[in-house]
């Protein structure tokens, strides 16, 4: 082989290697950003395998959508009654160290921690709540990590906090909730039974105050016509 024509070779090996690993990691990048959909149709679980950095989007029974990203591989073992919860859109996003596995169970209520529909509980701040989202979910997570939840708002909703449930306490504890484009958002560091709470109005409050600004509103007239009269 000629000088020449080793060197054409060269280059020719060193082009294809550089086009491999430019079309191997366009590849991979478009894999890691590729949304996916999955409806649940005739169940209400599913196990599934979500690679890092993927945002899957499950709907179980064309009602409940259960939406899960992470920048780890992660083993997802869901469980959702979409029939009784209904039209629902909840998000978590999770910041691992490395993979996991988690198991979630939506359900609509939870006799149990006092989440029936319409329930008035007082949580740890002594704050009365009420139930009233319809949609409550046990997680469990194999490795310490960092995540978002999140649920769309709607007028069942609306001002309400996220909460979860303190096992030892056997209390609900209220965490700081923004509303985020349309979703109630919170951040946290573990996982256990979380809801949507609804601030109860205390209506004897707003009584009671309306009597005293009334009250106040007489005396001082009173006070002007007695000045008015000296």
């Amino acid at each position: 082989m000629t000088q020449m024509s080793k060197i054409l070779f060269g280059l020719f090996l060193v082009s294809s290697f550089i086009s491999g690993f430019m079309i191997y990691n366009v590849e991979d990048v478009a894999a890691a950003k590729d949304d996916e959909k999955v409806d649940i149709d005739d169940g209400k679980r599913i196990q599934y395998f979500v690679m890092a950095e993927n945002q899957i989007r499950f709907r179980f029974e064309e009602k409940t959508r259960v939406t899960f990203e992470a920048n780890k591989p992660a083993n997802l073992d869901i469980k959702c009654d979409g029939e009784r919860i209904g039209d629902k859109d909840f998000e978590i996003e999770v910041e691992a160290d490395r993979a996991f596995n988690m198991t979630m169970n939506c359900k609509e209520e939870q006799n149990t921690k006092g989440l029936r529909e319409g329930n008035i509980i007082e949580a740890r701040n002594r704050v009365r709540y009420r139930y009233q989202e319809g949609f409550v979910a046990d997680i469990e997570c194999t490795e310490d990590c960092d995540a978002k939840l999140r649920i769309q708002e709607t007028d069942q909703n609306r001002g309400g906090t996220w909460a979860y449930y303190d096992e030892e306490d056997e209390e609900w504890v209220p965490v700081e909730t923004t509303s985020e484009d349309g979703y109630l958002e919170c951040e946290t560091d573990h996982f256990s039974t979380w809801t949507v709470l609804v601030p109860e109005t205390d209506y004897t409050l707003i009584i009671l105050i309306g009597v005293g600004i009334g009250a106040a509103i007489l005396i001082g007239a009173a006070v002007i016509i007695i000045k008015r009269r000296k």
